[in-house]
């Protein structure tokens, strides 16, 4: 059985070798369709094409946003070089205005304040190459994917815990709308008795209006074929969370009609508990399709 996952999730991924360190950072919501937003270095640009089609190999749901980021590790980053030529070129302007005392020397300055001097000191590191970032980029993508799909995943068999409880409520409501169907079914008949014996009255009776009216209040307060209909769709709902996979659309199809099907019974009743009870009945189909608009 394949697992059910939700569309709410997080992971996050690292990678590092001598030279560079990679972070990506991932994120999902509800989203009907999956919708990707990817923020990358200036580096990875080339990359992104590439580092889309592994995210949507593997997820096919949702509003995904991901961030990416490359740093130079200790190792990589240049070391502080003397910029002799600028070095020189402070001594000669210092000797200028040394002669603008008339001849007379300057106060030494110190080496570190001859440091914070502005270009004394350069440090040069060659941008980094995509080629040799893919394999660190997509090794920390790949573990970011996989701690994503696992919160997913637990979250979806703790939605499945849920919609599992409240399929089995909405079949105790259906029970006892079976029940209080029964139980009128001897009313509806006593209605009916009525409105015959009215329609057979002197100068009342009218055969064509007879028999309309006979088929009329039968087809008003029967609501077997709606009971029959909603059970055969909580069926396949548990059938469903039992094949596991990406069932959101199927399961939100199902919760449509069973919604139609309760309203059709409530519609057609005239008793105030059997109307109650499938109020109660709408309210959980509500609380069902909230659930899985977080499901794949």
């Amino acid at each position: 059985m394949a697992d059910i996952l939700s569309m709410t999730g997080f992971g996050s991924g690292r990678a590092e070798t001598k030279d560079y360190r990679v972070r990506v950072l991932l994120r999902s919501v509800n989203g009907r369709f999956l919708d990707l937003s990817l923020r990358c270095s200036t580096s990875l640009q080339e990359l992104e094409p590439r580092l889309r089609d592994r995210v949507q190999s593997r997820l096919s749901r949702g509003k995904v946003s991901g961030n990416i980021e490359v740093e130079e590790t200790a190792e990589r980053s240049g070391l502080p070089e003397l910029n002799t030529e600028v070095a020189q070129r402070y001594f000669q302007e210092l000797d200028k205005l040394a002669e603008l005392r008339d001849g007379g020397d300057l106060s030494p300055m110190s080496a570190e304040a001859l440091a914070r001097l502005p270009g004394i000191f350069r440090s040069e590191t060659p941008d980094p190459e995509s080629e040799h970032l893919e394999p660190l980029v997509l090794t920390a993508l790949d573990t970011a994917l996989d701690e994503l799909e696992s919160m997913q995943r637990q979250e979806g068999a703790t939605l499945v815990v849920d919609l599992r409880e409240r399929i089995g409520r909405l079949r105790e409501l259906m029970d006892r709308i079976d029940r209080l169907a029964s139980q009128y079914r001897d009313d509806i008949q006593q209605r009916l008795r009525d409105k015959v014996e009215a329609l057979l009255r002197p100068g009342g009776l009218n055969e064509d209006r007879l028999a309309t009216e006979i088929v009329l209040i039968a087809e008003r307060s029967d609501i077997t074929e709606e009971v029959v209909r909603f059970r055969s769709h909580t069926e396949q709902f548990v059938e469903a969370l039992d094949s596991g996979g990406e069932i959101g659309r199927r399961l939100n199809f199902l919760l449509q009609e069973m919604h139609r099907e309760v309203n059709t019974m409530s519609s057609k009743s005239s008793h105030q508990d059997l109307i109650h009870t499938a109020v109660d009945a709408k309210e959980e189909v509500e609380r069902l399709r909230e659930q899985i608009q977080n499901l794949a």
